[in-house]
């Protein structure tokens, strides 16, 4: 038989074993009551949230249940980020995520370390064949943490589709109690344009609002012309938690014509980082508040929009009278209503706000070089989403950037020198930013020729910092020479003052051990049910590495008997 049609059969036949799961017949990932702390396209920094955030009690080691039949199609575990991530494909064609998990179940946890020890690397990422690790409905898959990027105990779920585009999880029976309104802070109108203004200006206006009852609220009438746009500061909450959350729909209508919708049902990993097209980001980089814009920019590709005419904007005819009403909505339903009336006129000169221009424009169609010796920067084409001015300057010691408050997509390029740092600083140097009360933070870079070659999408001071101590490596729970027969486990506290850890690797009697890394506690932690060890005499070496090639190394002998 084939081998292509042999694989083929035994999916089949594993598929058929499986009873095909509904949508609305998922399970809890928990058996506790679901409070969430993060809703489905809720808007973070640089991308929007792809599941549910659901609380753990502040707890550890819930046990996750998978929410239908299926198999492991995916495992990945990484120092930050989703931590210990479990996927599980499912008949029905949705993938289920777990992540920020504390551990997995005995036969995962197993098929993981063996791939661990094989690869000799604890952050690893594994794609297991339908037929060797399947799992039923309900059944306990993994145990939850705070592993990864999480900033407490929770349980991060997430459902996405064939396409790998995530899915709104409630859509999909996965529900909470929720009763509440959403509350609007703020409304805010734009003029979009220089023949625009708003009562007069030709910046953004905030609205003063009136609660007209617990659901309905309005603004006093606009006088304005021109084309204008609307902004939201508003926000979500669920029965009997206090979390701020996002919004489900956003809907404008303009004397009865809806003109803006969209709802966060599904979304694109690939074009998450749109959301700084969704926001106004200038303010949210002077505020940290985010406001949703209720029109669309050019350049914006999300595929959140369900209803749009003239892109969300309006345009005043002069003498006409509008009304318009702002909706916004969570999944349940519950809702409120923003009334805003609009008197167009002819358009009256207001100052405008225009960019300062320098020599230094970045064309987001092409690439862009700029001198400022020493230093050299690099824009290629798309690194941003649209075009504007950088204000720079420049000297042997410092590269001065002024944010341009435009979002970036990727990264641009910042290069230096060799050739002006002494000889015996080379191996040391890197290039660092500014940050508050004077400290510095490593930048990513790597060495090309003679040149320190940087990446960042941040702006600000760059300097030129030299790191020539190794990391710090001080055991926990042990002592030097110890006899460690009743010990679980070995710990050790690590941690980089200045570019951060790069590698990090452990050794007893020669053979490699697998040590698991958290960042946010600094530590490393071996468990030594992972191996018998032989004899009772151990030698123990740990090494760690920072970004620059400093290493440590701790060395001690040990007592065990097995």
């Amino acid at each position: 038989m084939p081998k292509n049609l042999l694989s083929f059969l035994l999916v089949w036949l594993i598929a058929g074993q499986f009873v095909s799961g509904q949508y609305d017949s998922l399970r809890k990932p928990l058996d506790i009551p679901l409070y969430l702390s993060g809703t489905f396209g809720e808007l973070r920094s640089n991308h929007f949230h792809s599941g549910l955030d659901i609380k753990t009690k502040g707890e550890e080691g819930l046990p996750v249940y998978a929410v239908d039949n299926g198999y492991v199609s995916r495992i990945k575990i990484t120092r930050n980020g989703y931590g210990k991530a479990l996927y599980i494909k499912h008949p029905s064609g949705l993938t289920s995520v777990y992540a920020h998990l504390q551990s997995f179940n005995e036969c995962i946890e197993a098929y993981v370390k063996q791939k661990q020890y094989e690869k000799q690397q604890y952050e690893i990422e594994l794609f297991p064949y339908p037929v060797e690790l399947p799992v039923k409905k309900g059944e306990i898959i993994a145990y939850s943490g705070n592993t990864g990027g999480s900033s407490g105990p929770h349980l991060h779920f997430e459902l996405r589709n064939i396409l790998e585009h995530p899915v709104n999880p409630m859509a999909y029976g996965i529900r909470v109690k929720d009763t509440e309104r959403p509350v609007v802070r703020n409304v805010y109108v734009y003029p979009l344009d220089n023949r625009s203004e708003v009562n007069k200006s030709g910046k953004r206006i905030k609205l003063n609002l009136t609660r007209l009852n617990d659901s309905v609220y309005s603004a006093n009438t606009i006088l304005a012309s021109g084309r204008m746009g609307f902004g939201v500061e508003a926000y979500d909450r669920q029965d009997e938690v206090f979390n701020r959350n996002g919004l489900y729909k956003v809907k404008v209508t303009v004397n009865g014509l809806q003109v803006y919708e969209h709802e966060m049902m599904e979304f694109s990993f690939a074009n998450s980082k749109y959301i700084n097209a969704l926001i106004d980001y200038p303010y949210y980089l002077t505020k940290r508040r985010r406001i949703q814009k209720l029109w669309v920019e050019p350049y914006n590709q999300l595929e959140i929009y369900t209803q749009l005419v003239d892109d969300g904007t309006l345009k005043l005819d002069p003498g006409k009278v509008y009304q318009v009403e702002i909706e916004l909505s969570d999944f349940d339903g519950n809702k409120i209503w923003i009334k805003i009336p609009v008197k167009a006129r002819n358009y009256r000169a207001v100052p405008h706000e225009k960019p300062q221009k320098t020599p230094y424009y970045v064309d987001v169609n092409k690439k862009n070089l700029f001198r400022l010796l020493p230093w050299t920067l690099i824009f290629n084409p798309h690194t941003a989403f649209e075009n504007f001015y950088l204000q720079a300057t420049a000297d042997t010691a410092t590269l001065r950037l002024k944010n341009p408050m435009k979002p970036l997509q990727k990264s641009y390029i910042i290069k230096y020198p060799l050739s002006l740092i002494k000889p015996v600083l080379r191996p040391y140097a890197y290039i660092a930013l500014y940050g508050r009360k004077k400290r510095t933070y490593y930048v990513y870079s790597v060495r090309e020729n003679d040149t320190i070659v940087a990446y960042t999408k941040r702006f600000g001071n760059f300097v030129i910092r030299y790191d020539s101590v190794p990391p710090y490596i001080k055991p926990v729970n042990f002592k030097d020479n110890a006899d460690l027969t009743d010990y679980h486990y070995l710990r050790f506290k690590t941690g980089d003052k200045q570019t951060g850890i790069k590698s990090y690797n452990g050794y007893i009697d020669g053979a490699w051990i697998l040590l698991e890394y958290d960042y946010k506690k600094r530590s490393l932690t071996y468990n030594f049910d992972d191996k018998k060890l032989k004899g009772h005499r151990h030698v123990l070496k740990v090494i760690v590495e920072d970004m620059l090639g400093n290493k440590s190394i701790y060395k001690t002998v040990f007592y065990r008997k097995e």
